[in-house]
C-alpha cells in the first residue's frame, strides 16, 4: 500500500504539488587555487510537496543546531542532507523561484520510496 501516494492526493487538493529541479549532490573538487568546490549531478525534475515545518520538527531541527530551517518538503525518491560526519552537502531543490538546500531528512522511507526532508532557502544556487 503507497501511504504517501494516498495522503498526496489528499494534501495536494488544498495545497498543489510543485515541480522542482534536483540537483544531487556529488562531493568536491579541490581548484588549482586550491578552493573545494561542490559538484552536483545535472538537473533532475522532481514533484514537491512544501509544507511547514511542524513544532516538533522545529523543536527536532534546534537540538541539531540547525535552527534556519524553513520549510519541509516530501519528494518520492530519496534525497541526501547536509552531514558534516558523512561528509555529505546535501542536494539542492529549485521551485518557486528559490533555491533550497536539503539540510536534514525527516523522514526516509527507502523501501517505499519517499522522504521528508528539511529544507533551508539558498541565496544563490549551483554554478
Amino acid at each position: 500500500m503507497n501511504l504517501r501516494g494516498i495522503a498526496n492526493r489528499l494534501t495536494s487538493a488544498v495545497n498543489p504539488n510543485t515541480p522542482a529541479t534536483l540537483r544531487a549532490y556529488q562531493g568536491f573538487t579541490t581548484q588549482p587555487s586550491g578552493k573545494m568546490a561542490v559538484t552536483y549531478a545535472p538537473a533532475a525534475t522532481v514533484v514537491v510537496q512544501a509544507q511547514a515545518l511542524t513544532k516538533a520538527e522545529i523543536e527536532h531541527i534546534q537540538s541539531m543546531n540547525l535552527s534556519q530551517c524553513d520549510r519541509a518538503a516530501y519528494c518520492n525518491g530519496q534525497l541526501q542532507a547536509y552531514d558534516r560526519v558523512k561528509q555529505t552537502g546535501g542536494d539542492l531543490l529549485f521551485f518557486e523561484g528559490v533555491w533550497w538546500k536539503v539540510m536534514a531528512v525527516l523522514e526516509g522511507w527507502t523501501m517505499a520510496g519517499w522522504c521528508k526532508v528539511a529544507l533551508v532557502q539558498q541565496t544563490g544556487g549551483p554554478t
